[in-house]
C-alpha cells in the first residue's frame, strides 16, 4: 500500500514525534558517540572555538557567576575591546545560560549536540506540518541534520551557525503554522525564534530573514493549500510585525553592536568592506560537484579551490539528490517543489557572490551587505531547500508513483559520474578548471579523487537498490523506511566523519604550565606581548592574562592602526608602544638577550606543545601616566609620530586635531611630570587611579587601555572629561590638583536595549498567549456561527 500523506499535523502523534526523535539522535550519535567517553567538541587547531570561543564564553560565564551580570568590557585583548558590542559569541543565546550552571566546555560541547539533534528534528517536524508522511518527514530530518554545511560547522567550531541551522526548519514550521494553519499563537511564537536566530549569528541570521519572507509570500499568495478568504495585508502584517517583535527581544545585543561598527574594521571607509572584502570566501561555481563528490575539489588538507582554506563541506549525498530530483513530478506539490527549487537557485546563487553577475545588484543596494563576508555560509539555505525536497521525492517513491525509467535515469546519472571519477577520468577536469597557483594541490589530490569515488559508488549502488525495490513493492514500508535513512545517514557520515577531532576536557587542553602559572600570580593590571606566538590566538584569555594581541577579527579599528596590523603588528616592538601599552612581559620562543627585560621563567615547552621563554622588563612600565603637554595631529600623522623614538610618549599627550583641550601645547624643552598615577583597583571595565603630586596647569591622566565612547570618568567625585588620546588609548582631562580618578565602562545602547528587549519579550509572550486562548475558542465559535 502507498503511504498517506498527512495533511494536518493535527494527526501527528506523540509517539510518532519521540521515535523520529530518537532517529535524529541515533544519526548523530553516528558522529558524537566519542561525547559518551567523556571528550568534549573543540576540534583542534582548525577550530575558533579552541583558539578563541573557549576563551570568551569562559570570561563571560565566570564574570556572570561572580558578579551577577554580563560583562560589558574584556581587557585581556588588543588592548580592550567592548565585550557585547564587539561580539564574543553566544553572549545572549540560552545556550549561554548552560554555562552558568555547569563547566563551560561541558555547556559548549552539550549545546552543540542538541542543536545538531534538533536540526534533524525540527526538519522532520516542519515535514510533517507541509503534509510528508512519517517515513518521508524522517528521511527528510536525517538528510538535513547530516547535510554537510550543517554537521561540519563542528569542526571550526562554529556554534552559532549550527544554532541558525539548526532553527531554520523551525522557523519555517512556526511561520507555515501561523499562515497555513491559521494559528494564532504561532505570530508570538515566530517573534521569539526570529530572536534566537538574530542571537544564533547575524550573518545567517540576515539571509533567514530573507528566506522566510520569500516563504510567507509563497504562503500567503502561492500556496494550493492556503486557507480561503485569506486576508493578505493582515496576514503578511502581522508576519512582519512578529519580525519586528524578534528584533525588539534582541536590541539588547543589536543595539550595542550597531553603535560599535563606526569604531570597527567594517566602519564606513575601514578595511573590512567593499567588494573584494564581500565576495572573499564565496562558495566558487567550480565546487559544485563537492555537492555529489567532496574530494573533487578536495577536503581540509588537501583542498585546491580558489579559497584560502576551507574547513567545512557542502556535501549533500546521493540519496537527497535524487531524491530531489523526483520531487519535481509530484503533480500535488509541484508548485511548492518549484518553489523551494526556485529558493535554493537563488540562494546559492547568492552563496557564488561575486564569482558571477548575480550579486552585484544585491550587494549595490541591500543593507550592510558591504559588510558581510563569507557568503559560502549561505549555502545551508540551499542545503535546506534540498532537503525539503528529498522528503517531497521520498513521498512519491512510498506511494510509488516514480516511474522506474526515471529512477534508473537520474540515479545512473550519478552512478555514471561516480564510475568515471573512479576510473581517474574527473582528474583532467579538476586539472582544468583550477586555478595556477593550486595546480600542484590538485595533482597531489587525485588519489583521494578516486578513492572518493568509489565511496561514492558504493552508496549510489546501494542507494539505487534500495530506491528501486521501495519503488517496486518489495520492501515493507518500515524496512524501506529504516534502508533509505540507513543510507544517507551513512553515505553523509563517511565524509562528515573527517570533520571531527574530539578533545579530552579544557582542565587538560588549558591546564596551566610554568608561564601562565607565573603571570597568573602577577596582580593586574599589566600586558603581555607573545612576540612568537608560543600561546597566540585568544588562548591566553581562558588563563586572564592580558595581551597585545589576540585573535579576535572585530577588534577596535584604532587600536588596529596603532599596532601596525597591517604590517604584523610591528609598532607593538617599539620602546613608546612597549611603553603605551604597559607591555610588562615578552614571550620568545628561544633564549636571547633582550635590551630592557630580563628572564623570569627559561624555556618551557608551553601547554600548547610550543617552546616559549618569559621576559619580564627591568623597570616597571606605568599602566596609567600624567602627562602636562598636548599636541594635536591629523589622524593619518598620530601613528607614525608615537613610534617615532623622538617622540616623548610619557610627557606628551597626543589628541585628534579637532579636539578641544586646554593643557599646554607641546613645546620644547618637553615639561618633566611632577604629577604621577597609581592604578589602585582593577577589573574589567572599572578601575581607580590615584593621582599624586600636581601639575600647575590641566594635564592628562592617560591609561594603557583602549579608549570607547562608552568610558565614563570620575575626578574627585565630580564628572570628568573623557578622551582618546595617543591614536586609541584611554584618557581623562586633569585639573590642577585631581587627585582620585574612577573610570567606568557602562553602555547606554546595552541599558536601553535591556529595557527594549524586556518589553518585546513581553508583548511576544502575550501574543502567543492570547493567540493560543483563541486558537482554542475558534472551532466552537465557528460551530456556533
Amino acid at each position: 500500500m502507498p503511504e498517506t500523506s498527512t495533511q494536518s499535523p493535527s494527526t501527528n502523534t506523540a509517539s510518532a514525534h519521540l521515535g523520529a526523535l530518537a532517529v535524529c539522535l541515533a544519526a548523530a550519535l553516528l558522529l558524537l558517540w566519542p561525547l559518551l567517553t567523556g571528550q568534549i567538541m573543540f576540534g583542534g587547531g582548525r577550530s575558533d572555538m579552541f583558539i578563541a570561543g573557549y576563551s570568551f564564553r569562559l570570561f563571560g560565564a565566570e564574570w556572570f557567576k561572580e558578579t551577577g551580570s554580563i560583562p560589558q568590557w574584556n581587557p585581556y585583548l588588543f588592548g580592550g575591546l567592548p565585550y557585547i558590542g564587539a561580539m564574543h559569541g553566544d553572549i545572549f543565546y540560552p545556550s549561554a545560560w548552560l554555562r552558568w550552571l555547569m563547566p563551560a566546555d561541558l555547556a559548549i560541547t552539550y549545546a552543540m549536540a542538541l542543536h545538531f539533534v534538533l536540526a534533524g528534528w525540527f526538519m522532520y517536524r516542519l515535514g510533517r506540518s507541509i503534509g510528508f508522511g512519517w517515513s518521508a518527514a524522517i528521511v527528510a530530518g536525517v538528510a538535513y541534520e547530516l547535510t554537510g554545511i550543517v554537521a561540519s560547522q563542528m569542526s571550526p567550531g562554529h556554534d552559532g551557525k549550527l544554532f541558525v541551522s539548526a532553527l531554520t526548519p523551525l522557523s519555517f514550521w512556526v511561520l507555515l503554522n501561523a499562515i497555513r494553519h491559521q494559528k494564532t499563537w504561532a505570530f508570538g511564537a515566530f517573534a521569539i525564534v526570529v530572536a534566537l536566530i538574530i542571537l544564533g549569528h547575524y550573518h545567517m541570521a540576515y539571509f533567514l530573514l530573507l528566506a522566510l519572507g520569500l516563504w510567507a509570500l509563497y504562503l500567503v499568495f502561492w500556496d494550493p493549500e492556503r486557507p480561503a478568504g485569506i486576508k493578505p495585508v493582515p496576514t503578511l502584517g502581522l508576519a512582519a510585525g512578529a519580525v519586528a517583535l524578534g528584533l525588539g527581544i534582541t536590541a539588547l545585543q543589536v543595539m550595542p553592536f550597531f553603535a560599535y561598527i563606526p569604531f570597527s574594521p567594517r566602519a564606513s571607509g575601514g578595511p573590512d568592506q567593499g567588494w573584494e572584502f564581500a565576495t572573499s570566501y564565496a562558495l566558487p561555481p567550480s565546487e559544485i560537484f563537492t555537492f555529489l563528490l567532496p574530494q573533487f575539489n578536495g577536503v581540509l588538507d588537501h583542498y585546491w579551490g580558489s579559497n584560502p582554506i576551507k574547513f567545512h563541506t557542502e556535501y549533500v549525498g546521493f540519496l537527497p539528490l535524487v531524491l530531489a530530483a523526483f520531487a519535481f513530478g509530484d503533480k500535488a506539490k509541484r508548485t511548492l517543489a518549484l518553489t523551494l527549487g526556485g529558493f535554493a537557485l537563488f540562494f546559492l546563487l547568492m552563496s557564488f557572490a561575486g564569482h558571477t553577475p548575480f550579486y552585484r545588484p544585491f550587494y549595490e543596494f541591500m543593507p550592510l551587505l558591504k559588510k558581510i563576508r563569507a557568503m559560502g555560509m549561505v549555502f545551508y539555505l540551499p542545503a535546506f531547500f534540498f532537503s525539503l525536497l528529498a522528503g517531497i521525492g521520498a513521498e512519491r517513491v512510498f506511494a510509488r508513483t516514480v516511474p522506474m525509467r526515471t529512477l534508473l535515469g537520474v540515479s545512473g546519472t550519478f552512478i555514471l559520474f561516480a564510475v568515471l571519477g573512479a576510473v581517474g577520468a574527473l582528474q583532467g577536469l579538476a586539472e582544468s578548471i583550477a586555478i595556477n597557483e593550486r595546480y600542484e594541490a590538485v595533482v597531489a589530490n587525485a588519489p583521494y579523487l578516486q578513492s572518493g569515488a568509489v565511496r561514492l559508488l558504493l552508496f549510489a549502488v546501494a542507494g539505487t537498490a534500495v530506491l528501486w525495490l521501495t519503488a517496486s513493492g518489495k520492501l515493507a514500508r518500515p524496512v524501506a523506511t529504516g534502508l533509505l535513512a540507513a543510507v544517507v545517514a551513512l553515505d553523509l557520515w563517511s565524509v562528515n566523519k573527517e570533520f571531527y577531532t574530539f578533545s579530552p576536557r579544557a582542565t587538560e587542553l588549558f591546564a596551566d604550565d610554568a608561564i601562565t602559572t607565573k603571570l597568573r600570580a602577577v596582580k593586574p593590571p599589566y600586558r603581555v606581548l607573545d612576540a612568537g606566538n608560543a600561546y597566540g590566538w585568544s588562548l591566553m584569555m581562558a588563563y586572564r592574562i592580558p595581551t597585545a594581541l589576540g585573535y579576535h577579527g572585530f577588534e577596535l579599528k584604532r587600536y588596529d592602526e596603532l599596532g601596525g596590523k597591517n604590517e604584523g603588528f610591528r609598532n607593538l616592538f617599539s620602546p613608546n608602544l612597549l611603553d603605551l601599552l604597559a607591555i610588562r612581559y615578552l614571550i620568545l620562543p628561544e633564549a636571547q638577550p633582550v635590551p630592557g627585560f630580563h628572564e623570569v621563567v627559561p624555556k618551557i615547552t608551553t601547554t600548547f606543545g610550543t617552546p616559549a621563554v618569559l621576559y619580564e622588563r627591568d623597570s616597571l612600565p606605568a599602566y596609567a601616566r600624567v602627562l602636562p603637554m598636548s599636541a594635536k595631529l591629523k589622524e593619518d600623522q598620530a601613528v607614525g609620530t608615537l613610534v617615532d623614538e623622538r617622540f616623548p610618549v610619557n610627557r606628551v599627550a597626543i589628541f585628534d586635531d579637532t579636539a578641544a583641550v586646554a593643557s599646554p601645547a607641546a613645546a620644547q624643552p618637553f615639561a618633566v611630570p611632577t604629577a604621577s598615577a597609581q592604578v589602585t583597583s582593577w577589573k574589567p571595565g572599572a578601575m581607580e587611579i590615584a593621582v599624586t603630586g600636581s601639575e600647575a596647569a590641566p594635564s592628562h591622566l592617560v591609561v594603557s587601555e583602549n579608549w570607547y565612547k562608552d568610558w565614563t570618568a570620575m575626578v574627585d567625585g565630580k564628572p570628568g572629561v573623557v578622551r582618546r588620546a595617543d591614536h586609541s588609548l584611554l584618557s581623562v582631562d586633569l585639573p590642577p590638583g585631581a587627585k582620585q580618578v574612577t573610570l567606568t565602562f557602562d553602555s547606554p545602547e546595552y541599558a536601553t536595549g535591556k529595557m527594549v528587549s524586556l518589553v518585546s519579550l513581553l508583548l511576544a509572550l502575550a501574543l502567543a498567549g492570547a493567540g493560543f486562548v483563541l486558537d482554542r475558542r475558534r472551532p466552537t465559535t465557528q460551530a456556533a456561527a
